[in-house]
């Protein structure tokens, strides 16, 4: 059962202030706090036992429920399944990861091995591993971390004097205490501890643009005195999204084999970090984004037409400005529905824009836009949008595994096309083999006979080519699993 909050955290912040005189309420705040640490600690298996934890290994089965991610915009959601094998040195600072598993389309065998200058992001389906230029162990460890309580616990233990108590909330009938915790990265988070038990029974915290996120922490047992739950499940916005299988945890285990790369991978060009960038791929058309979201600027006549609806939009028209500062976005196009891809409705709906999507996502998108006044057009199969010389064609070529609808674009003059989570490729190096939405996209662009030079995406900075997709479409995958 979900667990559901009787008080919100703002209104019990606001008792908290209604009591407190408001020069003693910092103190008041911390030492409360401190108060609800202490007996969390002494409950998940007391400070000695935490302090001893160094490594942790655990095995898990996972239930994904792709809210705001499944074909169709709406409920039910589609599901998928995943193994998950993690492995964390503290002391160290070494993180080793693996998971497998499909879901949407994809189908996925990979990893990421931290381990200072010896940190690898690993790909056993292509059979590749490449050498991380910039590692990162808070970043790479974060999420198994915010999902593991004793983790969390050493966390506490570490940075109680930025831990604040925010007041107290009913949950299941239970009374529970609100403090916080801020990690080394990532967004604040609020940890709901149980005022009898003092176990960690739920956390929350804001991630825009997305919204809530909510961990539920369930099936408490002892392993070598510590407190491990054994199960877990998520929900974004009040909705499922996640169930987690604890299958086995081992503590203090030594991490030597996890760490040591496949023989069998083949070594190719290190990983650096995406930064923002803008390239003209031809003229007049900027492929502009980082972190592994972009989007497709089109120079009209007496406009510009916008295609991607990822969350780097607003940087990325703000790069767009520096080449082109004259001509308003007219058209801001969005390739499909799903929770990543419709966020930059809001910034082509603040430009005046008209947003182009489906008529069946049209609440998901006004909901993102944050305007109900937001100028809509629905698109079926396809539409031309077009200055009287230079085109943009648009077309649906769902349904796919990934989505119901989603749209490209070709550009005929140019010979360009844009598609989005149909043809994932890495920045630069080895292009992997393909995985079923590839599969449908290469045969929607042989039934549409459409000519082009250049491929490019919602998710990398690469220009493809032709070549590519067939290499893709024609390389078997390879199965190295490590700690699996």
């Amino acid at each position: 059962m979900k667990l559901k909050i009787i008080i919100p955290v703002a209104a019990a912040m606001l008792l908290v202030c209604g009591t407190l005189t408001a020069e003693s309420l910092p103190l008041k705040s911390v030492n409360k706090a401190n108060e609800v640490i202490d007996a969390a600690i002494e409950a998940h298996g007391g400070s000695e036992a935490l302090d001893g934890l160094n490594t942790l290994v655990q095995k898990a089965e996972y239930l994904t429920i792709a809210t705001g991610q499944s074909r169709k915009p709406g409920p039910p959601y589609d599901t998928g399944q995943q193994s998950n094998f993690s492995a964390i040195d503290l002391e160290k600072e070494i993180f080793v990861a693996q998971n497998k598993g499909e879901g949407g389309g994809y189908v996925y065998e990979q990893g990421v091995i931290i381990n200072g200058e010896d940190s690898w992001q690993l790909n056993q389906r292509s059979g590749t591993a490449a050498p991380l230029a910039e590692p990162d162990f808070h970043t790479q460890s974060g999420p198994f971390i915010r999902v593991t309580p004793a983790l969390l616990m050493k966390q506490l233990q570490a940075r109680r004097g930025q831990s604040n108590w925010l007041g107290e909330v009913k949950l299941e009938g239970r009374m529970h205490d609100v403090i916080t915790l801020i990690m080394e990265v990532g967004p604040a988070l609020a940890l709901f501890i149980d005022q009898e038990s003092h176990m960690l029974t739920r956390m929350e915290r804001a991630l825009p643009p997305f919204g809530q996120v909510e961990y539920s922490f369930l099936d408490y047992t002892m392993i070598d005195g510590i407190a491990f739950n054994q199960k877990f499940k998520l929900f974004i916005n009040g909705e499922d999204n996640l169930v987690i299988d604890i299958k086995k945890t081992m503590i203090n285990a030594p991490l030597d084999r996890y760490v040591q790369l496949p023989s069998d991978l083949r070594k190719v060009a290190a990983i650096s970090p995406d930064l923002l960038s803008s390239n003209e791929i031809d003229e007049g058309v900027f492929l502009i984004g980082g972190s592994g979201t972009y989007a497709l600027f089109v120079e009209m006549a007496d406009h510009v037409v916008a295609i991607g609806g990822t969350q780097t939009v607003p940087v990325s028209i703000k790069e767009m400005r520096k080449e082109i500062a004259d001509k308003p976005i007219r058209y801001g196009v969005l390739t499909h529905h799903h929770s990543d891809h419709v966020p930059g409705a809001a910034a082509y709906a603040q430009e005046g824009a008209t947003i182009i999507t489906f008529r069946e996502n049209e609440a998901v998108v006004r909901k993102a836009a944050g305007d109900e006044d937001a100028k809509l057009e629905f698109v079926r199969d396809h539409m031309t949008l077009t200055d009287g010389k230079k085109k943009v064609e648009l077309y649906n070529i769902g349904p796919t595994p990934h989505a119901e609808n989603i749209l490209i674009a070709y550009l005929p003059d140019e010979g360009i096309i844009f598609e989005a989570d149909h043809f994932p490729q890495p920045a630069s190096g080895v292009i992997p083999p393909a995985v079923p939405v590839t599969f449908a996209f290469a045969a929607a662009l042989e039934k549409l006979e459409l000519e082009y030079t250049k491929l490019v995406g919602a998710h990398s900075p690469r220009v493809a080519s032709p070549a590519d997709l067939e290499t893709a479409l024609s390389r078997q995958p390879m199965s190295v699993t490590g700690g699996l």
